[in-house]
């Protein structure tokens, strides 16, 4: 048999088993903060993924609110345009008084031939529009 433990002994144990009991107590902190940061890392992944969808559906709405923005310059200018060409069609057609036939006979010839290549342009951009998708509705952000 053994000895009883002697005082010495049992003080030594008693350091040991506090040792142990603050070893483990820091363990379970550490596993506890572990814990915590796992949880928050997970959730500021699911924020990143959100950010990243929402900064793609930013890109996407900018892209197209430009192409209408280019659309619309591009109309202002040919309206303007066509305006200012029919008020110097009216001036030359009021200065060639004597000759004021043949005037409008060349009007209508240049005229026939510039509608359809404007309508042709204008169906081929109104076509990468539809392609493109700009046309559509934004959806909600």
């Amino acid at each position: 048999m053994s000895a009883p433990p002697s005082n010495g002994d049992a003080q030594a144990i008693g350091r040991l088993q506090a040792d142990l009991d603050g070893a483990m107590g820091v363990m379970r902190d550490n596993m506890r903060n572990m814990a915590e940061r796992d949880g928050q890392l997970h959730d500021l992944e699911g924020k990143s993924n959100s950010l990243h969808m929402a900064s793609g559906t930013f890109s996407a709405h900018a892209t197209r609110l430009r192409k209408e923005q280019e659309w619309q310059r591009c109309k202002t200018r040919i309206a303007i345009f066509t305006v200012v060409l029919s008020l110097v069609w009216l001036l030359m057609l009021w200065l060639m008084a004597g000759k004021r036939g043949t005037f409008v006979l060349v009007s209508a010839a240049v005229l026939l031939v510039v509608l359809p290549i404007a309508w042709i342009c204008v169906r081929r951009w109104r076509r990468l529009e539809e392609q493109e998708g700009f046309r559509e509705a934004p959806d909600a952000i």
